[in-house]
């Protein structure tokens, strides 16, 4: 009983993660159309900037934090101001053609700055200890995964829903003709969604580089992320959600239950197996937009 709460306790913290790398994929399509598949790449710049600010330039905790949201709301911007806003309304094999090239762009960077070697985050963020509630070991890292991960997303959601600047996206993401007729600076809101993809990535990238450290394999996060966006229905937040704990969970008691029988890799291809199937009965996604062409 104890190793399935832990289990489950672990595939809420991972999901949470999966969703918001999601939710970072999502966010972008619903606003430009535009599928995103370089979140592996993002991530990993993400996780290298925090790292560098963290140990390499020795910057106080609170600083350190502040300057990598800065830098990965720069790159946000910048990805979207002199690559992709020019691929808004293209053929939908562009931006997927631009962005998965920009994945690996971003790969080869962080291994020509901060070379091949894994790094480590700190000892106060990577070396959490495991706290013990009712005999059932919990690393601490995995609490402040969920803590953080659920007050993330709530933020988010009050964010769309109440800020100027959310209704403004929430608007752009229905119709962007009308957007602009209501004098919406639609440019911006595009700016302001690859900021906050980024600013998600950038969380992902503190947790995932607390609990297994940082290397160019970090990837495989952002490749979850698609599978859950896609799992979830790519303009669906609930769906993202929902799907991230569902991979979490799977991902967790798979690798806890099935591994000694099956091998390691397994947990890993897991989300794959659900994929593959979920495409069988809802190949749109848990809530996903069916659309209907007429010919």
């Amino acid at each position: 009983m104890n190793t399935f709460i832990q289990l489950m306790i672990s595939g809420i913290a991972i999901g949470l993660i999966y969703a918001l790398a999601a939710l970072g994929v999502v966010i972008v399509y619903k606003s430009t159309k535009i599928l995103n598949l370089a979140p592996g790449g993002l991530l990993i710049i993400a996780a290298y900037l925090a790292w560098m600010f963290l140990i390499r330039l020795h910057f106080p905790v609170v600083l350190a934090i502040i300057a990598a949201a800065v830098a990965v709301a720069i790159v946000g911007w910048l990805f979207n101001r002199v690559i992709l806003q020019f691929l808004i309304g293209q053929p939908i094999l562009a931006p997927i053609i631009c962005t998965t090239m920009i994945w690996f762009l971003f790969r080869g960077l962080t291994f020509l700055f901060w070379g091949g070697n894994p790094r480590m985050f700190p000892a106060w963020l990577a070396g959490r200890p495991t706290v013990f509630l009712g005999g059932v070991g919990i690393p601490e890292i995995m609490i402040w995964c969920i803590v953080i991960c659920a007050l993330t997303i709530a933020a988010l959601m009050a964010y769309f829903k109440f800020t100027r600047s959310g209704l403004a996206m929430r608007v752009t993401a229905e119709e962007v003709i009308v957007a602009e007729n209501l004098g919406i600076r639609v440019l911006r809101v595009f700016s302001n969604t690859w900021v906050i993809c980024m600013l998600l990535f950038l969380i992902c990238a503190y947790f995932v580089g607390a609990i297994q450290g940082i290397s160019q394999d970090l990837d495989f996060v952002g490749v979850y992320g698609i599978i859950v966006a896609l799992l979830g229905g790519l303009e669906s937040f609930p769906g993202a959600i929902i799907a991230g704990l569902v991979i979490g969970l799977v991902q967790a008691l798979v690798g806890g239950y099935l591994a000694g029988v099956l091998g390691g890799g397994i947990a890993e291809t897991a989300p794959f197996i659900v994929m593959f199937f979920m495409s069988f009965w809802r190949p749109y996604g848990f809530f996903g937009l069916e659309r209907i062409e007429r010919i």
